[in-house]
């Protein structure tokens, strides 16, 4: 599917009118049970394409260890990050603070459309042997390089719950077969 143009050119509207689009844009896919937060919407669309292609409960939001339970009793981690391939500080996934889940779900969207670029799926002990302790913030960093050719390559299958995002949210998605660590 190719990526979608903004309804409208950005380059004409004032910094108060883009401001006030993106928090319309935030409240419309809030309603849409798209994202949960006010945040940037990169973290809550992870979860959301994580819950629609694993099928489960989200954990509540700021949950330290995981982010979803499947119907199966898997918990998964989900990490984003939009890369910029001119910004090298956009090169790392945010940091791990523990690795008490069952798997993490890694994706990757190009910074420029939010496409998705790729999705890997890892165990909690696949995932920790990549990082690098950063004492300093007590955590585990994992650069982009690092997953992108390991673990289990579950693209397609997050790519076919992004591609019907604008369905209407079920109260429950149907769990993946595939998903179990």
């Amino acid at each position: 599917m190719p990526a979608p143009r903004p309804p409208f050119d950005p380059s004409t509207a004032s910094v108060r009118e883009l401001l006030a689009g993106y928090a319309a844009t935030l409240d419309e896919l809030n309603a849409r049970g798209v994202v949960r937060t006010r945040n940037p919407p990169l973290g809550d669309l992870a979860e959301t394409l994580a819950l629609r292609t694993y099928g489960g409960t989200l954990a509540a939001n700021s949950f330290h260890s995981w982010d979803l339970v499947t119907d199966d009793g898997t918990t998964v981690q989900v990490k984003a990050r939009l890369l910029d391939r001119a910004d090298k500080s956009s090169q790392t996934f945010s940091a791990f603070r523990s690795f008490t889940f069952d798997v993490a779900l890694f994706l990757l969207f190009d910074a420029a459309n939010y496409d998705l670029v790729w999705a890997r799926q890892l165990t909690a002990d696949e995932a920790e042997a990549l990082g690098r302790r950063v004492e300093h913030t007590n955590s585990t960093a994992i650069p982009i390089r690092r997953v992108a050719t390991v673990g289990l390559d579950v693209t397609d299958q997050v790519a076919a719950a992004y591609d019907r995002i604008d369905e209407p949210e079920r109260a429950q998605w149907p769990a993946a077969p595939w998903c179990r660590a």
